[in-house]
């Protein structure tokens, strides 16, 4: 069978790549690779842990106009991050949508408004990897545009042999990555949050009242809360209820500000 022009092509960059497995350059490498197939504006590789803020690993660089941003989420927003969540479930080596892990009300969110469409912008793909050592690799691709079902199709045939690369290279790369920050050094942010709301409370919040705030915040209805939490759609909006009177507010996006207030207050 004849080799076509962009074989080649495709095979000088997948050299590229290999070669760099023992560097720090292999994420542009992949990425470079990746942009020959699928169009996305934006990039970042990271490590998710269960008990700690994410690890950076690499990132586009042209994120620059919105730092601060960015910082926020590594100090504490992750939390809300649908694909973090996702990462702290049993999950298999795989591309990854956004509508495939987000809440069904994510895109009415604060977090989406705020964080997500500014710095994401529109849609969000990622190869999720996770890592003997607990932790799951991340490569995310950001688009100003929903990816099509081509797009994640092409993904999923390029993943089939990225992803075990992506953990190669990160295994090699180890010793030159700063270790993650550990709960007892950063913080526990879910626990931070649980105070910050507490401090914010006029009465004292129940576990349940916690979770059911992080929920909202993530992008959960009603019905979808009362799905995760195993209780009726009744009982879901008696906790929503109980938790806006005591922190006396009256909206998710309320909410959110009063997180995002606290946290810019600890910093």
């Amino acid at each position: 069978m004849p080799l076509e022009v962009s074989d080649v092509a495709f095979h000088q960059r997948l050299g590229r790549l290999v070669e760099k497995l023992d560097d720090k350059q292999f994420w542009h490498a992949l990425i470079d690779l990746l942009r020959k197939v699928v169009h996305f504006d934006n990039w970042v590789a990271m490590i998710f842990w269960p008990n700690g803020k994410p690890q950076l690993i690499a990132e586009t660089q042209t994120r620059t106009p919105h730092d601060d941003l960015f910082k926020g989420y590594l100090n504490s927003v992750y939390l809300l991050d649908p694909f973090y969540q996702f990462s702290l479930g049993a999950i298999s080596p795989g591309v990854y949508c956004l509508d495939e892990v987000a809440p069904d009300h994510f895109r009415e969110t604060e977090y989406f408004r705020r964080y997500f469409s500014v710095n994401v912008l529109e849609d969000e793909v990622q190869l999720l990897a996770p890592l003997p050592s607990g932790g799951t690799l991340s490569v995310s691709l950001g688009s100003e545009r929903r990816f099509s079902s081509a797009d994640v199709g092409t993904l999923c045939l390029y993943g089939a042999w990225l992803l075990p690369l992506m953990c190669h290279a990160l295994s090699a790369q180890t010793a030159m990555l700063p270790p993650p920050a550990s709960s007892a050094a950063g913080g526990d942010r879910r626990l931070h949050f649980e105070q910050a709301l507490r401090k914010r409370s006029n009465a004292s919040l129940t576990h349940r009242e916690i979770e059911v705030a992080l929920m909202i915040l993530a992008g959960h209805s009603t019905k979808n809360m009362a799905r995760e939490l195993g209780v009726s759609p009744a009982t879901a909006k008696v906790h929503r209820r109980n938790l806006y009177r005591k922190l006396n507010i009256s909206s998710q996006a309320t909410l959110f500000l009063l997180i995002m207030d606290e946290d810019s207050e600890a910093s």
